[in-house]
């Protein structure tokens, strides 16, 4: 139990920080003495040398949400993203995204523009739960990108370009 313990905790820790340099646009900070430990269990990713570049998925009762990202943080990134509501009911969209530390911010440029800041951890992205009317160009009825979350599954940009979309054969053909 205790060895449960450890990793929750630092987790929770490390997530009650935010500096100004998160707010500025700047690379993350150096981590503490704790984080560092952790990065180096191998219990969190080092958020300065992660990249966004891979596939994420959630798969549930419903069907399997995708997100990809091709690229780079000093270029950008082109992404895709499919979320599934069941067999008829769906968002997917293309369009770019820029990383700094644990913001994404992403541009849906293939219907009406559609801009959100999502989150990432090094291993999951979430997307708001709330973003602008815009997104809704993207999904059938009912449907939405709403907090739809991904995990990552595959990371680089090869990986990244063999995510299937429904009406999108390729999310990051990039």
């Amino acid at each position: 139990m205790k060895t449960l313990i450890l990793p929750v905790l630092i987790l929770a820790l490390t997530g009650c920080e935010k500096t100004a340099s998160e707010d500025s646009g700047e690379q993350a900070p150096e981590p503490s003495s704790l984080e560092k430990a952790a990065i180096d269990a191998g219990v969190i990713p080092d958020m300065n040398t992660v990249t966004l570049s891979g596939a994420f998925e959630r798969q549930s009762d419903l069907g399997t949400d995708r997100f990809c990202a091709v690229g780079n943080d000093e270029n950008g990134y082109q992404v895709g993203v499919i979320a599934v509501f069941g067999p008829e009911s769906k968002c997917e969209g293309l369009g770019e995204a820029t990383r700094t530390g644990e913001t994404v911010r992403v541009v849906l440029t293939s219907e009406e523009r559609c801009s959100f800041t999502a989150s990432f951890d090094g291993v999951e992205i979430k997307l708001p739960g709330s973003l602008p009317e815009s997104c809704d160009s993207y999904c059938s009825p009912r449907a939405g990108f709403n907090g739809v979350s991904f995990f990552l599954v595959g990371e680089g940009d090869e990986v990244a370009r063999s995510t299937r979309g429904r009406e999108i054969e390729s999310l990051c053909p990039g």
